[in-house]
């Protein structure tokens, strides 16, 4: 990320030169800053501490007394929660995003 781009405008003209450089730089880098983001969140240590919260919750309205099947519920839901990121990124394909073909 080293790159910097100047766009210089005269007047109403559009910089198309500038702009298909400025996408070009975007297009590259996007993906890779995205993957970069999945393997920090999705590393072994923050597996660990995922997995410890969700044995916390369940552990913790299981001794409150709830029942099971609301304890699960739960439990579940927490577990969904905390996968906001991959939930959300699920459905882009980054071969169209990189304007590669299958």
């Amino acid at each position: 990320m080293d790159k910097e781009i100047k766009i210089k405008k005269k007047s109403d003209e559009i910089p198309v030169d500038d702009l298909r450089e400025l996408f070009g730089v975007i297009n590259q880098q996007i993906p890779d800053l995205i993957r970069n983001l999945f393997a920090s969140l999705y590393d072994a240590e923050t597996a660990e501490q995922y997995a410890k919260g969700i044995a916390t919750i369940y552990k913790t309205l299981t001794e409150q007394g709830l029942p099971e099947e609301m304890v699960e519920k739960l439990t579940m839901k927490y577990a969904n929660s905390m996968d906001f990121i991959g939930k959300a990124m699920e459905n882009i394909d980054f071969k169209d995003i990189k304007g590669e073909e299958d």
